[in-house]
This record gives C-alpha cells, structure tokens and sequence, in this order.
C-alpha cells in the first residue's frame, strides 16, 4: 500500500515530539552552510525560516480536524514569516495596498536570486538575500514536515537531511570543519531512530503497509541498495558528459578551486592582455596575501582605488599611452582636480579618504574615482604629489620607490549619472577621445569585433550604455573565473579566451574594452585595487584586491564611468556599479539632455530603446562558441522560473478549486434528488389521507406500508451514500480527508439489515473520530428493522393488521417493533389510527455520521 495512503495518523503527543525532533535535526542538518553564509546567518535565517513552521504543524495538528488543512495552513504561515521578514529588512512597502505587495515580491526575488548566484562563498547576505534565505528554509521545513510527519517517509527525510553535507561542495571542495559532516550524519540517525515501528508499536499494529514490520530478506535489501548507489556512482559522470548544457551556470565559479577539487595540476602561466610591468596577476597569485594599506572614508560606497590607467593597445597588449594628450577638448567630469570643488554643486557628492600605505612600493598613489584634491600632512609629500588631469592617476613625484608609510588624503566625488542620463547622451561626443588620440588601438582582432556585433544585434543595443551592460552580462553569465589559466602554444589570447571562457580580470577588462572600442565607443583599462574589506571603522586593501576594470568615456558631462564584467568568482571584492542596476528600470529620465532637448518628438523612441534592451524575454542565451547572443542575467532567469512557478501554483489553486466545486455540486444534485424522492413518496402518502408532515398516520395496514417503504428508501439513500465515500477514497484518499489509513465503511450484504448498520456504526466509533450515540443506534434500529420487514416478513394483510399496534398481527409479528413512536395512538390520531415515523429524520441522521466519519 502507498504510505501516502496507509499511513496511520500519529496522536498529538507524538506529533509533537516528531515536530521537535525534525527542527532540531534541521538545525544541525543546516551546518554545511556555515561554508557558504559569514557569521552566524546560518543558523539564525535557518531558525527563523524553520521554527514557525514546524512547531505551528504541532499546533496545527492538535487543533484541526481534518489533517490536509494542515500543509494549507502552514503554507500561509510561511508566507507571513516572509512578509514579517521584508518589513523588518526594509524591502518592501505596504502603503500601496496588497496588489503592491504582490509586484513588489516579483521584483524582489529575481534580483535576490541574482545577488546570490552572482558572490562566491562565504557570502554576506543582504536584506533581499536575508529574505530568500528565510523564504527557501521554511520550504524546506514544510516540504520536511510533510514527509516525516505526515507521510511517515523517514528514510528519504534523512537522505534529505544528510544529503545536505554536498551543498557547498562546488564553492568549497575542501571542505569546512568535521562538524559540517558530522552534525547532518546525526540529524540522518535521529530521524531514522525514531521509526514509527520502533517508537510506536500501538500505531505500527494498525499500519497495513508492508514496511510497518521487519525487513522480509534484510541481505536481499542491502545487496540491492548496495547496486543502486554503485550504479549512480559509475554512471554519474558519464551521463553528465552526455547531457547537453542547456544554459550556461547561473553561479559563480573559481575554476582554480575546482581544479584544485580534482587534484588538476595547475598549467604554467601564458600570455596576458596588459603590460607585465603593470599586471595585478602576480599579486593575485601569492599564497599568503599582503596588507597594502588602510583607509577610512565617510563614503558610503567607497570608490575602487586607480593605480594606473591604460589606453594604449598594440595588438597584443594594453599599456599605458601618452600623458600629455587630453581626451576631450573640454573638461570632462571624470578629471582630477585639486581645488576641492563639487562639480556638479552638490557638495553632499563629496568623500574624503584617509589614507596609510603599509605595503606598496612605486611612483602612484592608490586614489578613488573623480578626485578633487588631495593633501597630505607630511609637508614633503604634500609638496610632491599631483593629480593628473585627464587619467585621474595621483603621482607620487618619485620614479620609483618605496611608498609604505605614506598618510595622505583624497576628496573625490562620486558621479550622480543615471542609467537615463547615459543611454541620453550625445553620440557625436563619444568619439573624442578617438579623434584626439589619447585611445590608441591597432585594428581590434577579429574576434572581438565579430562577438560584439552579435552581441549588440542580438541585444538590440542602440546606445553605449546599453551595449556595456550588454556586454558585461554576457561575461557574468557565459564566463568563469581562473588566475592559472594559460594560452597553448601558437594560439592567440583573446580568441583562447573567448573559446574557453575562462579567465582573469584583466583579461574580461581588456576584452571589454576591445569590443565596446569596436562598436565607436572609447573604452579604457584601469589597474588598481578593489575597495576592500571592513576592519572596524577602517578598511583593509590587500594584495589580493588588485584588479583590473574598465571605463567607458559618456562625454564631458559625465566622463569616464566604471563597468564590472569579471564575474564574481573573482572574489577579491568587486562591486558591480550600481548605475547597471538601475539600467533594469524603465521610468524616464527626470532631466532631460541636451540631446533629447534638440528633438520634437524623443519619447517614442526613447521608450522604444528601452523597452528593446530591458526586456527579459527577447534576451537570448549565448552560443557554445562564444560569438552567439546575449546570456540572460540570473535576475531573468530568476523572474521567468518565478512567473511560471506561479503559473503553476495558480493553475492547481484553479483545479483544487473547480474539483471541490464539482464535489460539492454533485453532493447537493444528490441530496436534492434525494429529498425529491421522499418528498414524492410522502406526497403519495399525503394523497392517500394517511401522511401529515413527517408523519404517517392511517390504519395499522397503512402505517406498516409506509413504515416499510421508507425503510427502503432510507437504506437506498445510506448504500448511495458510502458508494459516493468509497469513490472519493479512491480518488482523494491522499489528502488525509478520510483519516490516514483512510476509513473505509460500507453496509456488509451477507448480514442482516440490522446487523450491517451496528457493525457500520462499530467501524465508524472505532476507526474515526466522530463520536457514535445512543440515538444513532435507535435511528439503525428502527432502519434495519424496516428493511428487514420489508424483505423477509410476510406481506401485509389488511384484514390482519385490524387490532392496534403492538398486539401482533404479522406472521412474525415484525409490524410491532422498531416503527411506533409511543407503543400506542399518538394524540389527535382517530381511534383505530396508528402514527408512525416515515424514517427520513433517521436516514439524515446516519447520513450525517458517514460524513463525519474520519
């Protein structure tokens, strides 16, 4: 028998215990997160998920009668734990009602799942993930509650609770301390110890299931699991190789790591994209990293720190190109300066850094973004550093040597440009830097120029904004990230990268640059740091922050502006700018630019364009060979599973809801078809001048008849009744409607009429909950002693049915039992009248008991 169906139910005292110890071996199942999660989010995100769930099952399950309202009621539990959730994290907003509730949650979870997929563990989860978190750990609660508690499932529970160690396997092959292994081993043991057979041998006695009692060949069994696992571990591997890769991964990988998994031997170091004398790789490949330096800032998003800035491109690699050539005839926003002045006359735009180089040696200072000045108080530095203009590099003043000890300070300014505002600008300046010379590039190869037109084509890109967030999609989602990648011999480095996609930051920079200078706007390459890692009030740069980004010129009005495409894997502290973010919006620019003051009529076809480059559905999914259309971002791929989870969800709300309306239309169809016989037989009674009411009142001949009839029609209405119960068993038997093993009753043909409806009413007071009583046995009685006449008495005979009620008069003197009211004439009854019960009340009430039987 299915244990969805033959299952006992477990008493609430059991039930409760079971609930306790399924959170407690969740808790220590969820250990191997800690690999994957900072701190202690782990376990509490775990705890808040988790708890309202299962120990509302333990209420729930007290209290409710019927056991499928259970899940229903916990699903709803559920989703007030995520909605208590989003308000404590401040991520949604209840003003605009419920319908805003539900478009913000389409909104939420896409770009939650995104900012998971896209870190490299151990991840710092934010208020969206904070939300996800909780969200998937209370399904997993529910889905674990409803096969420990409800199925009885206890083995799969337990491979699902120990199955957890493999969570972080990929992101961390080496894996995390022993109690990450031996903490879900023990959740596993716990569940499987606490076996309905060994703990409750009352419910195992009642439990028809096959797997209730000892293993019949325990040796058979095991040699048998023992083939199964052997099978998926042999062909495990070979079957994935068949597999066709359907999408490209949505999580970020270190190739470096996985290699190290497998014991890969690392290749030896090839060819790179930037000048050796400037490449972060080889500080991104010492062992033991190395503190740079430290730093405070009152800036809420500290800026990446520039080193160097590369704008020259041989053909092979990219290099610095010549100080003295401006990039635009005009000053641009992006400049350094050194009069501490917001550009844009907003000072609230301004940070000041802090700076104290601890290990650093050369002739640049580390800077962020947009300086506007910068100072030290050392009077010899001071008088020595400068910023130059148009790369924003802050020089030191020496050719060479040794920077550590240095304090200076910085005042940049953080660019208030929107996604709008940069989609708006003018393609006619875009060029400038092109013209003028400061970007230098040969021809671009080939390849980068045939995988940006496609990419552009199948984006559908208009603009450079769009065609960068393109672009470094692309890499995000189709690249994976390793330092020791290598070129093989006599092959070209940017067509070995594109092929294998697999590389470095510098080499994801270089490439972006190559494609976006490709397409007509200037790009260069910036080296430097990342923004580092908080250290109490300071922050902490060390040698494996180095990277390499590049930055797109927007104009004067905005200047260089920072994309990101390395993909996160990286994990030296990358930061995706947050203007892409903004890219998803669609509302309209607020200021209009001098490019869309100039037109009549801009607002068709801006909304066009943006429509053409935000819609998740004419994105396409990148080709194996590197030069197909654009991957679709994780947030996509994230709305499209969500929309059509929901489509799915909606659509069996819809078929729960229909296939309920039908049983109860065809319930009532029944009942009606029901009364309307009863009425028509009391109709007839009525016709005849011996019914009043309910009541049949006539002659003792006449009262028999119908006493006997409606016993008839009494015990037709029950029979259909239980065929009705039978069918919904059949069909609706795993809902745990009927109780779990389902009840199953019917009136047994091999026994009297009288003695079926006692053993029906036997089976309902000891197999259900519903209570059986004194008159529910006279009701069968008097049923089955009707139907008995009926059946086997001798016919009735007027002419010896003349003496009163109570004397006899049948051959069997059947007519004297189980139909008078009061052994005699009821009052206002004509002498020689007898009244007697026409049965329906008794019928109802018996009907009512089958379906209340559980």
């Amino acid at each position: 028998m299915s244990p969805l169906l033959g299952r006992p139910s477990l008493p609430a005292g059991h039930a409760a215990v079971r609930g306790v110890l399924l959170l407690v071996a969740l808790m220590l199942a969820v250990t191997p997160l800690s690999i994957l999660i900072t701190g202690t989010d782990w376990f509490t995100l775990t705890l808040i998920g988790a708890a309202p769930v299962i120990l509302s099952g333990i209420v729930l399950r007290k209290l409710l009668p019927l056991p499928a309202l259970v899940p229903t009621v916990q699903v709803l539990v559920v989703i007030a734990t995520v909605i208590v959730v989003e308000l404590r994290q401040g991520v949604v907003d209840l003003s605009g009602g419920p319908a805003s509730l539900v478009t913000e949650q389409v909104r939420l979870f896409p770009t939650a799942v995104a900012d998971l997929t896209a870190s490299l563990a151990p991840v710092t989860v934010g208020a969206r993930g904070t939300v996800l978190v909780v969200l998937l750990m209370a399904l997993v609660a529910l889905l674990l509650d409803i096969m420990y508690l409800d199925l009885g499932w206890h083995t799969p529970t337990a491979l699902v609770l120990m199955g957890l160690i493999v969570v972080p396997a990929l992101q961390q092959p080496s894996g995390g301390a022993w109690w990450t292994v031996a903490l879900p081993i023990l959740a596993g043991a716990i569940v499987l110890a606490s076996r309905t057979l060994h703990a409750d041998p009352v419910l195992a006695q009642r439990d028809p299931r096959p797997q209730a009692g000892p293993l019949a060949g325990a040796g058979r069994t095991a040699l048998a699991a023992s083939l199964v696992v052997l099978l998926v571990a042999v062909l495990t591997v070979p079957a994935s190789l068949l597999l066709p890769q359907v999408a490209p991964s949505r999580v970020a990988l270190d190739m470096d790591v996985v290699n190290a998994w497998r014991n890969k031997d690392q290749a030896n170091l090839g060819s790179v994209m930037v000048d050796d004398s400037v490449s972060v790789r080889r500080s991104l490949l010492q062992q033991d990293p190395v503190e740079v330096l430290r730093y405070t800032t009152d800036a809420e998003d500290p800026s990446y720190l520039r080193l160097r800035t590369l704008t020259r491109f041989d053909g092979e690699t990219f290099a610095e190109g010549d100080p003295d050539t401006a990039a635009s005839g005009s000053e641009a926003f992006s400049d350094g300066r050194d009069d501490g002045n917001a550009v844009s006359g907003d000072d609230s735009l301004l940070s000041e850094y802090s700076v104290t180089v601890t290990d650093l040696a050369g002739d640049r200072l580390p800077a962020p973004a947009d300086v506007r000045e910068v100072s030290s108080t050392d009077a010899s530095l001071d008088s020595r550093i400068a910023v130059d203009a148009t790369s924003g590099e802050i020089s030191a003043g020496e050719s060479s040597g040794l920077l550590t000890g240095m304090d200076y300070q910085v005042v940049a300014e953080e660019n208030p440009a929107t996604a709008q505002q940069l989609r708006d600008v003018d393609p006619s300046v875009l060029s400038e830097p092109l013209d003028s010379g400061y970007l230098r590039t040969s021809d671009v190869p080939a390849a980068a120029t045939d995988l940006a037109d496609s990419l552009v084509e199948s984006s559908g890109a208009s603009n450079a904004f769009d065609t960068a967030v393109a672009f470094q999609d692309y890499f995000h989602n189709s690249f994976d990230y390793s330092l020791t990648v290598s070129t093989p011999p006599g092959e070209d480095p940017l067509e070995s990268f594109l092929a294998d996609r697999v590389g470095y930051c510098e080499q994801f920079a270089s490439v972006f640059a190559l494609m976006m200078t490709s397409q007509g706007y200037p790009t260069r390459v910036v080296i430097g740091f990342t923004a580092g890692d908080v250290d109490g009030d300071q922050r902490v740069v060390s040698s494996t922050n180095a990277h390499a980004w590049p930055e797109v010129w927007f104009g004067p009005e905005h200047g260089w502006v920072r994309f990101e495409p390395t993909p996160s894997a990286a994990n030296n502290g990358i930061d995706v700018p947050s203007v892409t973010d903004a890219s998803q919006e669609t509302a309209p620019s607020s200021e209009p630019s001098a490019a869309q003051t100039t037109t009549e009529e801009p607002t068709t076809e801006e909304t066009t364009t943006e429509e053409e480059t935000t819609t998740p559905e004419e994105s396409q999914t990148a080709s194996d060979a590197g030069t197909g259309g654009v991957s679709r971002t994780g947030a996509e791929v994230a709305g499209d599973l969500l929309r059509t989870v929901a489509v799915l969800v909606g659509a069996a709300l819809v078929a729960g809801l229909l296939a309920a309306a039908a049983v109860v239309l065809l319930r009532r169809r029944r009942d009606a078809r029901r009364t309307a016989r009863w009425e028509r037989m009391l109709e007839l009674a009525r016709a005849d001048g011996v019914s009043s009411g309910d009541m049949v009142r006539g002659g003792p001949a006449e009262s028999e008849l119908w006493r006997r009839a409606s016993g008839l029609v009494a015990w037709e209405d029950l029979e259909a009744e239980l065929r009705g119960r039978a069918a919904a068993v059949r069909w609706l038997g795993w809902t745990g409607l009927w109780g779990r093993p389902p009840l199953h009753l019917r009136l047994d043909p091999a026994r009297p009429p009288a003695a079926a409806l006692d053993a029906l009413l036997d089976d309902i007071e000891t197999g259900s909950w519903a209570q059986v009583t004194d008159e529910h046995r006279e009701a069968a009685a008097r049923i089955g002693d009707a139907v008995s006449d009926a059946r086997y008495a001798v016919p009735v005979d007027p002419a010896l049915w003349e003496e009163s009620p109570g004397t006899g008069g049948g051959a069997d003197g059947g007519g004297a039992d189980g139909g008078v009211d009061d052994g005699g004439a009821a009052e206002g009854t004509a002498p020689g009248e007898v009244e007697r019960r026409a049965l329906r009340p008794d019928r109802d009430l018996l009907v009512e008991l089958v379906r209340r039987a559980r």
